[in-house]
């Protein structure tokens, strides 16, 4: 019984003792993943007479495939900062067939994503983390077509730069090493160039091409991320 009561008073001393998070030196795991993709399915029933015929089709949609790996460190107390390395696979919907070979439109895009943050407890357990992201990347966009003798690729390369702030971001953290971060909307740009050379004998032409857009969501219901301390 007694051992029983010194746990017991262990355990609430423990508990009383506030948990010590975003300190000098931690370090911290998190980053994305994400899949998903459509098609499109065609069933037909044609009755002639006596006769039935029935035909089906699916044609495959699009699909997207993407993951970025996050680290971050506190370089002092409550100050993050961050570096993420992504990479994003984008698939078009069905633009072309050539002997029963589907073609489609491809974009590669390899990213790297610095980052800064800071975290403002509010009460217990639960903080105020507004942050900022850079992101610089390069990629090439490849378009598929039926030719005479073949699927026909069209490669174009492009680079990228963007940047992110999150002014309504949180962060939850029940224990010492797991975390739940709610960000409920960003102001964002980003800035694509396109570059593609064409040469035919002695004629050779380059063309650019720039991509500009800029973003501010608001949303009632917050995307939440998950994070690991160590």
């Amino acid at each position: 019984m007694k051992k029983f009561v010194a746990f017991a008073a262990a355990a609430a001393l423990l508990a009383a003792i506030p948990l010590q998070a975003q300190q000098q030196g931690d370090m911290v795991i998190t980053g994305s993943l994400g899949m998903g993709g459509n098609s499109t399915h065609f069933r037909s029933k044609i009755v002639s007479g006596n006769e039935t015929q029935k035909d089906k089709e699916v044609v495959p949609g699009t699909f997207n495939f993407s993951i970025m790996p996050e680290f971050g460190y506190y370089v002092i107390d409550r100050l993050e900062v961050s570096l993420g390395l992504g990479y994003e696979l984008l698939r078009s919907e069905l633009t072309d067939v050539w002997q029963d070979k589907n073609c489609f439109d491809f974009t590669h895009l390899f990213e790297i994503s610095p980052g800064i943050s800071y975290h403002l407890p509010i009460c217990d357990k639960f903080y105020y983390s507004p942050a900022f992201h850079l992101s610089v990347g390069f990629g090439s966009y490849n378009q598929q077509s039926a030719g005479r003798n073949g699927i026909e690729v069209d490669k174009q390369g492009f680079t990228a730069f963007g940047f992110s702030l999150s002014l309504l971001s949180f962060e939850i953290k029940p224990t010492e090493h797991f975390a739940i971060s709610l960000s409920a909307g960003d102001f964002s740009y980003a800035f694509v160039h396109f570059k593609e050379k064409e040469e035919s004998g002695n004629l050779s032409a380059t063309m650019h091409t720039t991509y500009n857009a800029v973003d501010f969501g608001l949303n009632l219901g917050a995307s939440i991320g998950f994070k690991y301390y160590f």
